[in-house]
């Protein structure tokens, strides 16, 4: 039995979302897939591409008997320990095989297609299992499933959205080059002050994007959503720290600083000139990377 689970990126909510603001995410067309199939014993392997990255053997008592990256293999091991509590019925010997056709480093959910991928198999709730182990809003599980753009609420509805080619062919997708910890992200900034009012701006922003018929007025709610974000999570704007001459919008994505973030363009191949001239060389547009 194969299962698949797609990665993520969020547009717009970014840590809001864990006050109960709306996001709005973009399920990608890289994600994981995971093979089980019956073995002598428990093996977990993990491969990025072709390069087997982790491997874990354990015996029918989930204790760890070999491995290469053993905090790694902890955290697996606490997983499928809440899987066996949950679902006794489960057979734990068989060969498990992770791949993911995307490079880790990238920050696109190797953690939140793991989560999915579990659930999948065993039906035990996504939930239960993120809490126990890499935390956050869920918004990147319920990515993991989904078809198309979702507008997500912490704990609530995941709705489907679709927005007009004529924005998403203006879109384009740059790695930064550092990946962040967004476990670590999220620490700083439970210590923020975050009111009602910031919630009830996001989900504003979020409702105007969708509603936008042209790139300039969508460019306008990811100019606000910057304004809105960086002071309290008390970073600079990624336009104002690296690319202040770039003639559109900047959005920072994800956890603020090393992942992905998206510029909007006018003429595709000139704003590909411009950020690989500037050392960033890892580009999508939109229809590449997102599904």
């Amino acid at each position: 039995m194969t299962y698949s689970a797609s990665g993520k990126l969020m547009l717009f909510g970014e840590y809001v979302v864990l006050n109960g603001a709306k996001c709005l995410a973009f399920p990608l067309k890289f994600g994981q897939t995971l093979a089980i199939e019956p073995a002598e014993e428990l093996l977990w392997e993990s491969f990025a591409k072709e390069e087997r990255w982790f491997h874990v053997r354990m015996n029918a008592d989930l204790e760890i008997h070999e491995t290469n990256l053993p905090k790694v293999a902890e955290i697996l091991r606490d997983l499928l320990c809440i899987l066996r509590e949950e679902r006794p019925d489960l057979n734990f010997q068989v060969h498990f095989k992770a791949v993911a056709n995307f490079n880790l480093g990238w920050g696109l959910g190797s953690s939140s297609t793991l989560i999915s991928l579990l659930n999948q198999w065993s039906g035990v709730p996504s939930e239960k299992l993120l809490k126990a182990s890499f935390g956050g809003s869920g918004y990147d599980v319920a990515c993991a499933t989904a078809k198309q753009p979702i507008v997500y609420v912490k704990g609530g509805a995941t709705e489907e959205v679709t927005l007009p080619v004529h924005i998403t062919e203006k879109m384009l997708f740059v790695y930064l080059g550092n990946k962040q910890n967004s476990r670590e992200e999220i620490k700083r900034y439970q210590k923020a002050e975050v009111t009602s009012a910031h919630v009830q701006a996001m989900n504003d922003l979020v409702e105007m994007a969708l509603e936008a018929t042209n790139i300039e007025a969508f460019e306008e709610q990811l100019n606000k959503s910057e304004a809105l974000i960086a002071p309290i999570i008390g970073h600079e704007k990624l336009k104002d720290r690296l690319f202040a001459d770039y003639s559109h919008s900047v959005k920072s994505l994800g956890a603020w600083g090393g992942d992905f973030f998206l510029a909007t363009v006018r003429d595709m191949e000139a704003a590909k000139t411009y950020f690989r001239n500037k050392g960033y060389t890892t580009l999508f547009e939109y229809n590449e990377l997102i599904k």
